[in-house]
């Protein structure tokens, strides 16, 4: 992940709520396309510019060969309006994790966490990170679908972390097989083994348990088939399902580092 600013110059005063209102449109689609990570995005006015602060996948991410129809749209309007762009890529974000460098990947992990503003597509060789616009569109040549159910999972995850309002509901949306969350992330992972051709597994996130014996002994929630591997796969987790794709974690209060 990179940090980048894109800075929007116009030289018509009069038409600069018309460019603000495009930029934030054209913002919009690029977050739904996958071309740009998170919600909040710092602007600054300035005379005749605005500069965007972005978070790009790559440090190609903004290139026309990754826009779809709505990229295309509002970038069309903009130079209707005659809006310069000029793009300053800062530098590899320390935070971020590395993007996946495999020649070619063997499957897909569909993960994220209440901090992460990463892609939420892995690599199921590596664990890097998989630019969504890599892969076909997963809802009308956008990922809404992805992108929602990672701002979903994030607020959950978040209230089981805060440890006060919600913490059960959050811990039951990202821990167990039958939530609504899990559901719609299983689906997700449906469409994008369906795009792709490759395996895609779900990650059910495991916290409580009072018996490392009984938690070993875990059994898939989906098949009842046993699923705990020999050993760690990328020291996260420890479970596998190959039948029902889905990973699971030792409970982080009995797990062994």
């Amino acid at each position: 992940m990179f940090v980048a600013e894109l800075t929007f110059e116009y030289t018509n005063k009069k038409v600069s709520e018309e460019v603000k209102e495009n930029i934030d449109f054209l913002l919009g689609a690029l977050r739904m396309n996958g071309q740009i990570l998170g919600r909040e995005i710092p602007v600054v006015e300035k005379d005749c510019s605005i500069i965007t602060f972005l978070l790009l996948p790559e440090t190609d991410s903004l290139n026309e060969c990754y826009a779809n129809k709505y990229v295309h749209k509002w970038y069309a309007n903009l130079y209707k309006l005659n809006v310069k762009q000029t793009l300053t890529i800062h530098g590899f974000e320390s935070d971020s994790r590395p993007l996946c460098n495999c020649e070619k990947s063997n499957s897909y992990i569909l993960y994220t966490d209440y901090i992460s503003i990463d892609s939420p597509l892995r690599c199921g060789n590596c664990f890097g990170l998989i630019p969504l616009y890599r892969i076909s569109p997963t809802y009308d040549e956008e990922y809404n679908d992805i992108i929602c159910w990672v701002d979903d999972y994030k607020a959950c995850d978040s209230l089981q972390m805060n440890c006060s309002t919600g913490e059960r509901f959050g811990i039951f949306q990202i821990s167990n097989y039958k939530s609504s969350l899990t559901k719609r992330g299983i689906d997700i992972c449906k469409r994008v083994s369906d795009c792709t051709g490759l395996p895609t597994y779900y990650y059910l996130s495991r916290y409580t348990s009072y018996s490392r014996k009984k938690e070993v002994n875990r059994k898939c929630p989906s098949c009842g088939g046993d699923w705990l591997l020999e050993k760690p796969l990328h020291n996260l987790f420890d479970f596998k399902c190959e039948r029902c794709k889905l990973l699971s974690n030792i409970s982080w209060s009995v797990r062994q580092y």
